[in-house]
């Protein structure tokens, strides 16, 4: 009898435990379940910087039962938050159809949480979860379904306005605001915000990078804010060459423009020769020396060279060779 307690015991501890580790579970309902695999797929998913990109990395598969049952335990999950996607594949003679039921679900999970998918009408519909992130992404989601609507008459500036107030004002998990980001790269909106917005991405990405999550989910971003820096480089590098060169045009119209009134002035300001300095610069032009002009004029080689000083410090030369350009 004792025997018996501990056998039961045993089983009963076994089987928590293992129910303990299926911390994603639940029931597919599958219309025409011939033209599907009859398993589901786990994946994990990492975002990219393509529209509407996502990065599915396989890693585990649940057989199901006959009564529509699948699970995965704990091992396949990581201790921190992260975006998992379970599906079921079509067969392959009609994976191209119209009209195939929507196969696929996207989650936040960690290994301390659980999902719950519910017996449904179509797959993964119906589900409970006790994950904060992924309770905060749904709320995401009704906010951005209001959007969805809109077409024509989209207007940009409202949405972005309107989606970063309630990413301050109502998310609180990291990882949801990166979700939140994401759907603004994927309307092409995102570039655009970071250019108008640069400080506030350029925390947002030192946060992420402080936090634990993994820095695959935000790599998209950090390259979006690294292409847009090289971008607002590039734009200033070319402002700055133009400005450079209006500089050097200003700088070297100044200069010219000093030079000619300074070439004007000292013309301006030539000291008028007396009749004998004309003279003199006249004999001088025509070849004569110091000593022959003297003898022309009947005065002293001293006197002609007074004279000669008077003349070039009026005209602001200092040779003959100076007179004989300046004539």
């Amino acid at each position: 009898m004792r025997n018996t307690i501990y056998l039961f015991v045993l089983i009963l501890s076994v089987c928590f435990k293992t129910n303990g580790q299926e911390i994603v579970s639940g029931y597919l309902h599958l219309e025409n379940s011939e033209n599907w695999e009859q398993k589901v797929n786990l994946s994990k998913v990492q975002l990219n910087g393509k529209a509407n990109g996502h990065t599915y990395i396989p890693i585990a598969s649940s057989v199901l039962s006959k009564e529509g049952y699948f699970s995965f335990d704990q091992k396949w999950f990581d201790n921190k938050d992260h975006i998992y996607r379970i599906h079921v594949n079509p067969i392959k003679s009609i994976s191209r159809r119209t009209g195939l039921a929507k196969n696929s679900k996207l989650f936040i999970l960690s290994k301390n949480d659980s999902i719950y998918f519910k017996k449904g009408t179509s797959p993964f519909d119906s589900y409970t979860t006790n994950n904060k992130a992924h309770k905060e992404w749904e709320q995401l989601k009704k906010f951005e379904s209001k959007f969805e609507s809109l077409h024509d008459d989209f207007d940009t500036e409202k949405y972005l306005l309107r989606t970063k107030g309630y990413v301050k004002d109502s998310l609180q998990i990291l990882l949801v605001k990166l979700i939140s980001i994401k759907k603004l790269d994927d309307k092409k909106l995102l570039e655009k915000d970071i250019k108008e917005n640069t400080a506030y991405y350029t925390s947002l990405l030192k946060e992420l990078k402080s936090s634990e999550i993994d820095p695959a989910l935000f790599l998209y971003l950090e390259n979006k804010l690294s292409l847009v820096y090289l971008e607002n480089t590039d734009e200033k590098y070319s402002i700055s060459v133009v400005l450079n060169g209006i500089a050097g045009l200003v700088i070297t119209f100044l200069v010219l423009l000093i030079f000619r009134r300074r070439r004007n002035r000292n013309n301006n300001d030539l000291v008028p020769l007396s009749k004998q300095e004309n003279t003199i610069k006249e004999l001088i032009i025509s070849g004569k020396s110091n000593k022959e002009i003297a003898n022309e004029l009947f005065i002293s080689i001293n006197t002609v060279k007074t004279h000669i000083s008077n003349i070039y410090s009026k005209l602001h030369i200092t040779s003959r060779k100076e007179l004989l350009l300046k004539k």
